[in-house]
């Protein structure tokens, strides 16, 4: 998991990476519409995190897509992903091929005390046999003040697990499912995997996670 990834010379030395992936089953070309339509769920698809916990936690009335929207699936380099209501909030895209990888940039996602920050979020499809996908999540960030994170680590990295194990799962249920019929996922229903509930992740084989605050 610490091989090279499109998306890594945004943040070329970062302060803090994650990556994490699940192995969804069917090929590339199936889980790609369902990743380029993400975005703030008032303007786009969503994060297709849980709508009661996006509600509860961030006020967010619509609900995530459980469909492909046909007039989300056009995104180019430059193009901002809004992640707020009023856009003050956003990505913006940086890198993006088709059915292999969408790499996103903000500088606008401050926690307080940080003052800065250069994140990258890049969402990489890699094929494998038997017309199955490695879905790949990489988050890098640096981030000032240096001190920030040990007001912010723990909190941050939570976060980034809790989101990132329910983007993974949604994405594998949609995918399966808009290809035929697939029996519940442990761990992937909606409602079953709150991000509060770490344990209730038990599909997410691969992840690592590293920090060097000063």
């Amino acid at each position: 998991m610490h091989a090279s990834l499109p998306g890594d010379a945004v943040v070329p030395e970062p302060m803090w990476q994650s990556t994490r992936a699940i192995t969804i089953d069917v090929p590339p070309a199936a889980v790609w519409p369902w990743i380029v339509q993400m975005g703030y769920p008032a303007f786009r698809a969503g994060w297709y995190t849980p709508h009661w916990l996006d509600r509860l936690q961030w006020g967010i009335h619509e609900r995530s897509a459980s469909r492909i929207i046909n007039e989300l699936q056009m995104l180019s380099a430059g193009d901002r992903v809004p992640d707020s209501p009023d856009w003050s909030v956003f990505f913006t895209v940086v890198e993006l091929e088709a059915d292999r990888a969408l790499v996103l940039r903000s500088t606008r996602h401050l926690l307080p005390p940080m003052r800065s920050i250069d994140f990258s979020w890049a969402f990489i499809l890699q094929p494998l046999s038997g017309d199955r996908t490695r879905f790949i999540v990489r988050a890098r960030a640096r981030y000032g003040p240096r001190w920030s994170w040990l007001v912010l680590g723990a909190a941050y990295s939570l976060g980034d697990f809790l989101n990132t194990s329910n983007i993974l799962c949604a994405i594998k249920q949609r995918a399966e499912k808009q290809t035929f019929i697939a029996p519940a996922l442990p761990g992937c229903e909606d409602t079953i995997l709150p991000r509060g509930s770490p344990a209730s992740v038990p599909t997410l084989p691969a992840h690592e996670t590293t920090a060097r605050p000063a």
